[in-house]
């Protein structure tokens, strides 16, 4: 187990070991949890959860290591037969010490090496396509790479382009940070400001950090709105995108899931079938009717939809351009907004200097994408995309997969 013994105290090492027989399903909630945390997480309800963990994971095996904060809270790193779990645990401050806080905060995959964990993803079932790519001198090889080149939709990641062009002019003095704009408009979630009120003032700071934290639609459409589409197709070309016409125009996030559903069909088709000005024009023609009232959300979350079709599309080629335009040319502030959510976990993203993160999910899409800088200085770029037409896509499997991938590269 690594950890030194001056320190980590006595009640760490006896509790580390009291987690590790919960979570091989031994019933001693009562004796090891205080009584608040029985309360918010019945005995019943912890076994639940830790027979759903061993399922997915494979038995725990033994605690790997254990990083004390202080002498009652550390971070646990737990082998199980599949995976390497995470676990933030706390504890009373007064004898005896029981747990009073316990948190499963992500897994990795197990593998020895990068290409290991690039077959793994190779091997989920549907397209995987993957770039690791470092950065600082031009013309280097990946460091691994999956159908690079491949077409994928990727969700919210396409967020990453506004982010790109709002930080653009912001430096060109077109536009401020502090720029107060009228919220709308709304989408649905994910996000928190579909429930604020209509035309709220809001800062571009605010929404900008609200779509790329946590993928708030209603804030990502308000910036839409107030960039334009001619801007946003301009910093898609500048940041190398391998087929502009593919996001022209760029569709908002009520735009795209209203044209999915059965009422729309007839429009659907007509912007299809159209070139990019024309899907422009429809667009606009369009959006009056493409309201939230038309959206059946079972068609939004049960399975995959035009998942093909009506996207936001790239290579992974495409956004490790973006991310690398981004590290030259992104100001402090969007490199800031670009890492307070690290996605993957805060222990894999303590092992980096840098860590900007944007994913994207959807059923039948996920898209985990890294702007990194290592201990060390060095610059990569990594681009992980998954797409199934016929099946919702287990998260947790890529999201394994990706951590263990990343906390290798950082290893490198």
């Amino acid at each position: 187990m690594a950890q030194t013994q001056s320190s980590l105290s006595p009640q760490l090492s006896i509790r580390a070991n009291d987690v590790l027989r919960l979570l091989q399903g031994e019933p001693i909630e009562t004796v090891v949890f205080d009584e608040n945390f029985r309360n918010a997480v019945p005995p019943t309800r912890f076994r639940a959860i830790v027979q759903q963990v061993t399922e997915q994971h494979g038995q725990p095996l033994a605690i790997s290591s254990i990083d004390a904060r202080n002498a009652n809270s550390a971070v646990l790193t737990v082998r199980y037969a599949r995976s390497i779990g995470t676990v933030n645990i706390d504890l009373e401050t007064g004898s005896p010490h029981r747990i009073s806080g316990l948190q499963l905060t992500g897994f990795e995959a197990i593998g020895d090496n990068i290409d290991e964990v690039v077959a793994a993803i190779d091997a989920l079932p549907g397209r995987q396509g993957l770039l690791v790519q470092a950065l600082d001198e031009p013309g280097l090889p990946p460091v691994a790479a999956l159908d690079p080149d491949g077409r994928y939709a990727i969700a919210s990641a396409v967020k990453l382009y506004i982010l790109a062009e709002l930080d653009r002019a912001i430096q060109a003095g077109e536009r401020q940070w502090s720029d107060v704009v009228e919220l709308g408009p709304k989408s649905h979630p994910s996000g928190i400001s579909q429930d604020w009120p209509n035309r709220s003032p809001v800062t571009l700071h605010t929404l900008a950090t609200l779509m790329i934290s946590i993928s708030d639609n209603s804030a990502t459409d308000t910036l839409i709105r107030i960039i334009g589409q001619d801007n946003l197709a301009g910093i898609v070309r500048a940041a190398g995108h391998h087929n502009p016409d593919e996001l022209r125009p760029l569709l908002m996030t009520r735009q795209a899931s209203a044209l999915k559903m059965p009422v729309h069909t007839e429009r659907r088709e007509q912007y299809l079938s159209a070139d990019p000005a024309g899907r422009e024009k429809l667009l606009a023609d369009f959006d009056s009717a493409l309201t939230l009232d038309s959206l059946d959300f079972r068609i939004l979350t049960h399975r995959p939809s035009f998942i093909d079709q009506l996207e936001w599309f790239a290579t992974p080629a495409d956004v490790v351009r973006l991310l690398d335009y981004m590290r030259h040319n992104a100001s402090k502030e969007s490199r800031t907004i670009l890492a307070i959510n690290p996605g993957i976990g805060h222990g894999a993203a303590g092992k980096w200097d840098y860590f900007g993160y944007k994913g994207g999910s959807e059923p039948g899409v996920l898209s985990f994408n890294f702007l990194l800088r290592s201990k060390a200085g060095k610059n990569y770029a990594v681009a992980v995309s998954w797409n199934n037409e016929e099946i919702s896509l287990q998260e947790s499997d890529l999201l394994a997969l990706t951590t263990r991938l990343v906390n290798l590269l950082a290893e490198q």
